[in-house]
Formats: C-alpha cells, structure tokens, sequence
C-alpha cells in the first residue's frame, strides 16, 4: 500500500468520520476485541512460536477483558491498548513456559510501533473491508460490487473489457463494460468509506485529520486515490 496523501478528485464521496461508536464507547470489551483477533494470534504467533501458546494467551487476555473490560485505558488508539494488553498475555505465557521453550521466545516485536504488529494491524483492517463488501454483494446479489472490485485489484492493469472476461471467470457474472466500470466505481467509494470506518473506529473520539494520519501511518492511502473525501465541517 502507498503513503501517497488521500486524494480528492470528486469521483466518489466518502466522509471519514461518519461512525459515533469509537473503541472507547465499546459496552462490551471484550466483543469489540474479537473483531480484531486475526492481527492479535499473528503477532502473537509470531512472539510465541506456536499457535497453541498463542491462543492461550489470547483466551487470558480476552478472560481479563470479560472481567475487567477496558477500565481505565479508554484512550487514544485501540492498537496501542491491544499491544500492551497482549505484551502483558505473552509475558505471563513465558513465564508458564518450560525454560528451554521461554527461551526461543521474543517479545521484541510486542509494542505499539513494531513494523510488524502495524503490517498485522493494516491486514485485519483491510481483511474486514473486504469481508463487509462480500457480505454486502451475497444480501444484494444484483450489485456484484465485491466481485468487481476484487478482479480489478488482482489484476489492476486490465481493461474493462478483460475485467469483463475476468468477472465472468472468477464469480460467474455476465456483465458488460460499461456496467463493470460503473460498479467498478461505486465498489471503490463503499470499500474506501467502510476502511475509514473500520480506522475510525479504532481511535478515541476520531476527527477528519486524526483519520487521515492513521491512514497514512497504516499505508492505507491507496484505496482513498480518487475518492473525494468530505469535512464535516
């Protein structure tokens, strides 16, 4: 993904801060949390060197978010709390360890600005934009916007002639050119504006520009080129 700035060339129109249920606001912590739990079992996975170890960790963390929920630490970023909190899991999942297994594990990568937990994190966030689309094509089957999309990302030098053939081959839509272009462009503006949902929500009472430096911190600002992005103001 590129760190280009968002562009705002009017195609589509996407507001990125339209969601009012930020982290923080969570009733249930430990629900939220699950939304999340891909990137947090790779990182942890990637700590802990074995996905056994890792979901045990995960299932004390989520147990102390049952209990406890977020207590105190409704602030600021929601992958910072969730580093910590899992930094604090694998520790206590060390510290269980035989030593000769504690000792190939590596906490190194388990804070708030590892380039891997961020690469985790910007996956999980791309993963659930993808699944929301999905969902949405398969209750709207007759706006194949998922399908699209999906083509043109895999193969982004096709034409819309080939994105045609490839549509056709992939999901088993006939649709013609001007058709794909046309959903083509609406699948980009909804997959854009529930990708500024999904950051949104993550951070603490969020603002136009607090989402647009998390964008560009993720390397999220590719699927923002040509979307036309409103203030609130």
């Amino acid at each position: 993904m590129s760190n280009a700035p968002l562009e705002d060339s009017g195609r589509t129109l996407v507001n990125l801060v339209r969601t009012t249920h930020p982290w923080t606001a969570a009733d249930n912590a430990a629900g939220f949390v699950l939304r999340y739990l891909a990137p947090m079992r790779r990182i942890l996975i990637q700590s802990l060197g074995s996905p056994g170890e890792a979901d045990e960790a995960l299932r004390k963390l989520l147990s102390h978010l049952v209990s406890a929920g977020f207590g105190k630490h409704r602030q600021g970023k929601l992958r910072d709390f969730l580093i910590k909190g899992i930094r604090s899991a694998a520790m206590k999942r060390i510290s269980a360890m035989p030593e000769a297994d504690a000792q190939a594990t590596s906490l190194d990568e388990l804070t708030p600005d590892s380039k891997i937990w961020l690469t985790f994190w910007r996956e999980g966030l791309l993963e659930r934009a993808w699944r929301s689309l999905e969902r949405q094509e398969h209750a709207t089957p007759e706006m194949p916007f998922y399908s699209v999309l999906h083509c043109a990302t895999a193969n982004p030098q096709s034409t819309s002639a080939m994105l045609v053939v490839q549509v056709a081959a992939e999901f088993k839509l006939t649709l013609d050119e001007q058709a794909v272009q046309s959903t083509l462009i609406t699948a980009r503006g909804l997959f854009a504006q529930v990708l500024a949902d999904e950051v949104a929500e993550t951070l603490q009472d969020p603002s136009d520009e607090d989402v647009k430096e998390e964008v560009a911190l993720l390397g999220l600002s590719k699927a923002f080129i040509g979307i036309h992005v409103a203030s609130k103001d």
